[in-house]
């Protein structure tokens, strides 16, 4: 599951490798995490890691992809298709976290 690297407990073990921009590994899958490595990552700029549902993070602690994101979205506002304001706040909340999402995938 994708998390927020602030968000992640040290204890918890990296799904996917942690590289650097250029393809070097920084942290292999299935490292254990500790307080030192989630700094040094996030001073790095890492701010997403994959790491091993252990049952510890509620759903709001975990990042949607993308495209996941935008199709709840759109399934949560089906209901109010019709009212054109409820439609320029879905515009307005997708857009701002969508542009978040992305932001945070290439700081």
């Amino acid at each position: 599951m994708r998390v927020l690297t602030q968000l992640v407990r040290p204890g918890m073990e990296l799904a996917r490798a942690v590289v650097t921009p250029d393809g070097l590994p920084l942290l292999g899958r299935g490292t254990v995490l500790s307080r030192r490595h989630l700094r040094s990552l996030y001073i790095d700029g890492v701010r997403v890691l994959d790491v091993v549902d252990d049952g510890t993070l509620e759903a709001w602690e975990r990042l949607p992809e993308v495209s996941a994101y935008g199709a709840a979205l759109d399934a949560r506002f089906a209901p109010v298709a019709d009212d054109r304001r409820m439609q320029i706040l879905k515009r307005a909340v997708k857009r701002v976290y969508v542009d978040f999402l992305l932001r945070i995938e290439d700081p």
